[in-house]
């Protein structure tokens, strides 16, 4: 009786490892992404390996490191494992091999323009023929050059007599005189004077975190100001215009301050360890919808 050889499982990717992570707890994709607050687009990525849809490497580090470690996976070594496979050089490109250009003979298009030239002259001699067969064609040419050459007339032109005024004695011619009518006076239209635009008023956040905290700013306009996993013991110090937007995923580490004051966070604003809430015009704090 033979013995079967049993191969060892293959080594799973980084996006597999999560995936069996997130079944094992029970937790669906859209689920996953409300706790973590982020957009299911995110975990499908993250899930399937497909790294470079999330922008930068420190974008993809810190989604990897906080998702893996909502799973109860070893993050930092997953956060290992992409480094060092973003480290390794790419496949190399063989559809960018340079090609010998071939050029072509200047030889070859001697026949072509000899047999157009030879063409034309054959066609040019046959008009000649044809147009000095013509009856009557060369009197015609005559005639049109003859008349050609005779001087045109100049148009007559007759001088209107100025009407006289005075006695029999003193004839003069009268005077034209001018027309008289309003004078039309020409505006020249004046461009406004243009807007001063006042600049758009910033508000300055100021994040103190005491531990690691995941940190998402937006300003009014949607911009992206802040996206990163913030490490303890540091301050962000961040300007934009209101009302900002914030995500914090661990609201007890973080002090807010709003141009210069201190601030608290509303505590209909806080869902589990993080957080979302706006930063108003007036500098106060109000839950995000």
């Amino acid at each position: 009786m033979s013995e079967t050889a049993v191969s060892a499982p293959a080594a799973r990717s980084i996006g597999e490892r999560l995936r069996a992570g997130r079944e094992r707890s029970g937790l669906s994709v859209a689920a996953a992404a409300e706790k973590l607050h982020l957009d299911p687009k995110v975990i499908e990525a993250l899930e399937s390996d497909r790294f470079s849809e999330l922008g930068a490497s420190v974008y993809v580090r810190g989604h990897l490191r906080r998702y893996a470690d909502f799973l109860g996976e070893a993050g930092l070594e997953m956060v290992n494992a992409y480094s060092a496979r973003e480290a390794r050089p790419p496949s190399p490109d063989l559809t960018q091999i340079p090609h010998v250009e071939h050029r072509a003979d200047p030889r070859r298009l001697i026949s072509p323009l000899l047999g157009l030239g030879c063409a034309l002259v054959l066609a040019l001699a046959i008009w000649w023929v044809l147009a000095g067969s013509r009856p009557g064609a060369g009197a015609a040419t005559a005639q049109t050059a003859a008349a050609s050459a005779q001087p045109v007339p100049a148009p007559a032109i007759q001088a209107s007599p100025l009407p006289l005024t005075g006695t029999s004695s003193n004839l003069a011619p009268a005077t034209a005189q001018k027309p008289t009518g309003t004078a039309v006076t020409a505006v020249t239209a004046v461009p406004p004077p243009p807007e001063e635009r006042t600049p758009a008023r910033q508000t300055r956040l100021r994040l103190e975190l005491t531990s690691e905290s995941w940190v998402e700013v937006y300003d009014s306009r949607g911009e992206r100001l802040f996206y990163d996993v913030a490490s303890a013991g540091s301050v962000q110090s961040i300007e934009g215009r209101p009302p900002l937007r914030v995500v914090l995923g661990n609201a007890a580490a973080v002090a807010v301050q709003i141009d210069g004051q201190a601030r608290e966070i509303p505590a209909n604003a806080v869902d589990g360890d993080g957080a979302r809430f706006v930063v108003n015009r007036s500098g106060s704090l109000s839950r995000a919808r």
